[in-house]
């Protein structure tokens, strides 16, 4: 199992050698995709401001087909804020590596900010 963050689901909807990637992991992982509601919000909101809804809805039913979107619950909540004061990610960075770390799986992401957690990412 993966945990993609938004960067990686935009990667996906582009196309291109990144988004090939991740259509790689998509492929060999089957059903054992997830990501986040802090995901799912990033993804929504730069869909719709570079896409529009036709699109965006397009996506976002792919999201919800092919993954299992993890609700940020207290326990998640509580290690995001623990990791962003720690480790420095932004909010929603701490949330995706928090549900990763908790489902004890890697992050799936293209984000520079992941780079120095290399043993716990699958960068793109």
């Amino acid at each position: 199992m993966y945990v993609l963050d938004s960067f990686a689901w935009i990667e996906l909807f582009k196309g291109g050698r990144k988004g090939e990637k991740v259509r790689q992991l998509l492929n060999e992982s089957r059903d054992r995709i997830a990501t986040t509601t802090a995901n799912y919000y990033e993804v929504y909101y730069r869909l719709e401001q570079e896409k529009g809804p036709a699109l965006r809805e397009r996506y976002l039913h792919f999201i919800e087909t092919k993954a299992t979107v993890i609700p940020i619950s207290i326990d998640i909540a509580s290690a995001a804020a623990q990791i962003r004061l720690v480790e420095g990610l932004s909010a929603i960075d701490a949330f995706t590596l928090a549900a990763a770390r908790k489902l004890k799986v890697k992050v799936v992401t293209g984000d520079k900010d992941f780079e120095k957690l290399k043993d716990e990412v699958i960068l793109i």
